[in-house]
């Protein structure tokens, strides 16, 4: 299934189903991409109408219908949704609080900046009377402060199915925060109440680039208005200009937007500058227009009309979009914000309940080599947080109580590690096991050497599955290349039987952007020149057109345990894709098996694979490198394939020290019997060490015979268990690894 509505990225309608405000340039494809909205959910087509004829009825008349709380306040319970990748796009609760106040003021006519207001319009200065609270019981009957950050890569997508976690539109005002809202330049958009009834309920709520949230932090005051712009449209209002097209450089036709006390406007991309008397008569030269409006794109903004406070309570008393539920009292007491203190100030934290902490965290990296630092950075949330305590598996520090630690790994293999978040409420913990790998400090092959992915060296591959999400790499009998074993990365689901109100049923639009990778195991390529690792690799697409064809594989190496990737370029059959500095290869290069057709895609001859290969020019530096495969999803994603990995190449002479001692090691492979080693000693002493695959060390000896033959049985190494183990040999400075094989 592509993406249900491209359209909202594309263009987020205006005035219609989705509005958008941008950052400079405004482009709207606004009646094109509603009609493909309307075939594909013809529903909508009523509420639009319905919208419609609402707008129509307060031309000519500044009197709405009787509203039920003509005379009070409309309260609306709020939730932030913060979807990040731990950069700046994961605000912090003192921005949310900010916003908050920015547009509560903004909707009661307290805005300071409205004695700026030019005389034409000093006296329409609307106050809608709504305030807004952050909820303070989530759906679940938890206790939340109404802000809840979600690791997810949805945040450079902001198109509809970012809007994920949405608590039900019926009982709270959803807001997600973005890194990236729909097409480069957007800046927020939001849905018209009537427009998302029926199945179109899950596009309900606003969305918003981070930079465009209150006044403070990665926002700023001239960015300040525009979640009051966008919460506007959300309560039915349209552009001051009305529906007419953003061509380019923003709107151009002079239009109305239905309410009286706003008069036709041609809009702004900016705040112009003032021709005396006043001197924004584009339309009619006997009459200014509103660019002060919340309503316009000006960016000069003071004010709603009072014509657009009275469309705004109107839809709040309407049951376009469940407006008219999210003020009654049972609402405000099921979401616990009946008793709440408004947010006067972004750093009064008694406004929002002391709730028990969810504990989240990131690191700077999650592959090390050991005794190399990883800082560890606290990113826990729904509470002010007292203390911390830390658990890292075989760390230096073991423990710590600070917000964010530096620690070093001691010993090779997966790491675990624990956060617990405290306040006075009580402890909230994250464990992440196996989180951060940490490689042997020497090389699990020498160069040239290939792994079939049929023999124990298959599980050394680290998989990382980044989201925890349900596309992950791993090992699969029967599916590589001539039927043997390979590693699948499972990007299909079968959602046949979902519905609307599955989170299933929207798996394949959230899956473009998606990241996971697989490491392979570290080689020593200091003695083998001409280095070109090659790998075998299947994979079909559901994309029916090559442009829409935008799922990606890069391949990576480092030299330095992952703290640190170069991209390889790859080349495919032979031949070079990309150039130098290599993006990967899509479209029509990455597939090899043609088309998945929403199934469970599995290569069913040799036909099906493709030869990848990068090249590697290596120096003293290489003594353990690893290569990453990094596959980046789009929505018409479907399984991808690796196997073969070989590493070619022509093996040269190791140091001439090592080369000296002409040793032999035997019997290997063995059948339980002890190791020997056959050597000449030179002028220095030679260390044994043996270890198995985790780096565990199971003997340890050093023979000080010089200039002799030695022959010599190594301590503890008679009836091992059937595996692979490394036996490190050192002589003064130098070094090498050899493989030990017992069956």
């Amino acid at each position: 299934m592509n993406k249900l509505i491209t359209l909202l990225s594309l263009c987020l309608l205006v005035s219609s189903t989705v509005l958008s405000q941008v950052e400079s340039t405004r482009k709207c494809g606004t009646y094109e991409a509603l009609q493909q909205a309307f075939e594909i959910h013809p529903e909508l087509e009523q509420g639009y109408e319905a919208h419609q004829l609402l707008m129509n009825s307060y031309q000519g008349s500044s009197v709405g219908n009787s509203l039920e709380k003509a005379d009070g306040t409309y309260t609306i319970p709020v939730v932030f949704h913060i979807l990040h990748n731990y950069g700046t796009e994961n605000i912090s609760d003192a921005q949310v609080y900010d916003a908050l106040k920015v547009f509560n003021r903004e909707f009661n006519a307290a805005d300071p900046d409205s004695v700026d207001i030019m005389a034409d319009f000093d006296t329409l200065i609307g106050n809608a009377n709504i305030e807004f609270k952050l909820a303070a019981i989530d759906p679940l009957g938890n206790c939340t402060n109404g802000i809840e950050h979600i690791y997810t890569h949805e945040t450079y997508t902001g198109d509809a199915y970012a809007k994920i976690h949405q608590w039900n539109r019926a009982n709270y005002l959803n807001i997600w925060v973005v890194k990236v809202v729909g097409t480069p330049g957007a800046a927020a958009y939001a849905m018209f109440p009537a427009s998302t009834d029926g199945n179109g309920y899950w596009l309900d709520g606003v969305v918003s680039n981070h930079t465009y949230v209150g006044s403070i932090g990665t926002s700023s005051t001239y960015n300040e208005s525009t979640l009051t712009h966008e919460i506007g449209h959300w309560l039915s209002l349209a552009h001051t200009f009305g529906d007419s097209d953003l061509i380019n450089v923003g709107p151009t036709i002079c239009n109305d937007d239905g309410i009286a006390d706003t008069p036709v406007t041609k809009g702004h991309q900016s705040c112009p500058t003032f021709v005396p008397p006043y001197g924004w008569a584009d339309c009619d030269p006997l009459i200014n227009e509103d660019l002060q409006n919340y309503m316009d794109y000006s960016y000069c903004d003071r004010h709603f009309s009072p014509g657009q406070a009275l469309a705004m309570n109107n839809t709040l008393e309407g049951i376009a979009g469940q407006r008219n539920n999210l003020w009654k009292d049972s609402t405000l007491i099921a979401t616990g914000v009946k008793d709440l203190l408004l947010p006067q100030d972004p750093a009064n934290t008694l406004t929002v309940p002391l709730c028990v902490p969810v504990a989240d965290f990131t690191s700077n990296k999650t592959e090390t080599c050991i005794g190399s630092p990883v800082s560890f950075s606290n990113a826990s949330w729904n509470a002010v947080i007292d203390g911390y305590a830390w658990t890292f598996q075989d760390g230096v520090p073991a423990t710590s109580t600070l917000a964010n630690p530096s620690v070093s790994f001691t010993t090779p293999g997966y790491k675990t590690v624990t956060l617990s978040a405290s306040n006075a409420t009580g402890t909230g913990t994250e464990t992440r096991t196996g989180y951060i790998y940490v490689s042997l400090d020497y090389a699990s092959f020498d160069g040239p050497n290939s792994i079939d992915l049929e023999g124990p060296s298959a599980q050394w591959f680290v998989s990382n599955n980044l989201e925890n999400n349900h596309g992950e790499f791993a090992l699969s009998a029967g599916t590589g290349y001539n039927n043997s074993t390979s590693y699948k990365l499972n990007n299909f689901k079968d959602v046949s039987g979902a519905d609307l109100f599955n989170d299933d049923f929207f798996y394949n639009n959230r899956l473009g952007g998606s990241v996971d990778e697989l490491i392979t195991p570290s080689f020593d390529l200091r003695y083998t020149t001409g280095v070109t690792m090659s790998f075998k690799f299947s994979y079909a697409t559901n994309g029916t057109q090559v442009d829409q064809i935008t799922e990606k594989l890069k391949v990576y190496a480092s030299t330095n345990c992952g703290e640190s990737w170069v991209s390889r370029t790859i080349s495919i059959d032979g031949t070079s894709i990309g150039g130098s500095n290599s993006q990967g290869i899509s479209g029509a290069n990455i597939v090899t098996g043609g088309y998945a057709g929403y199934s469970d895609y599995t290569p069913t001859s040799n036909n099906d694979w493709k030869t990848g290969s990068v090249s590697i020019n290596t120096s003293s530096a290489y003594d353990k490198v690893i290569f990453k495969f990094e596959f980046t999803a789009s929505d018409v994603a479907s399984n991808f394939y690796v196997d073969n990995i070989n590493v070619n190449g022509t093996l040269g002479l190791v140091s001439d020290e090592i080369s000296a001692l002409d040793l032999s090691v035997y019997p290997n492979p063995s059948n339980g019997e002890a190791i020997n080693v056959n050597y000449t000693a030179q002028d220095e002493a030679v260390t044994f060490i043996l270890r198995d695959t985790q780096g565990k060390i199971l003997s340890s000896e050093t023979l000080e015979q010089t200039n002799t033959v030695v022959n010599h049985s190594l301590n503890n190494s008679a009836n091992l268990p059937a595996a692979c183990y490394f036996l490190e040999i050192k002589t003064g400075e130098h070094t090498t690894t050899k493989k030990v094989v017992v069956l």
